[in-house]
């Protein structure tokens, strides 16, 4: 995932574990970026995919 903050690459998994004050038990559909702490919301599945496919051309 891109931050559309900062633009640093990081995995959404450890955006997940940035928020400390999100209930665990029920997703709220955002992410934090673990470097500036900026909060957007999850990509859809098909942004996901198509940067898989950008990443394995680099």
């Amino acid at each position: 995932m891109i931050c559309s903050f900062c633009f640093r690459t990081f995995d959404e998994e450890l955006a997940r574990k940035q928020c400390s004050h999100c209930n665990p038990l029920i997703e709220c559909g955002r992410v934090k970026c673990p470097y500036c702490g900026y909060e957007s919301p999850k990509e859809p599945k098909s942004l996901k995919w198509l940067n898989k496919i950008r990443m394995k051309k680099k």
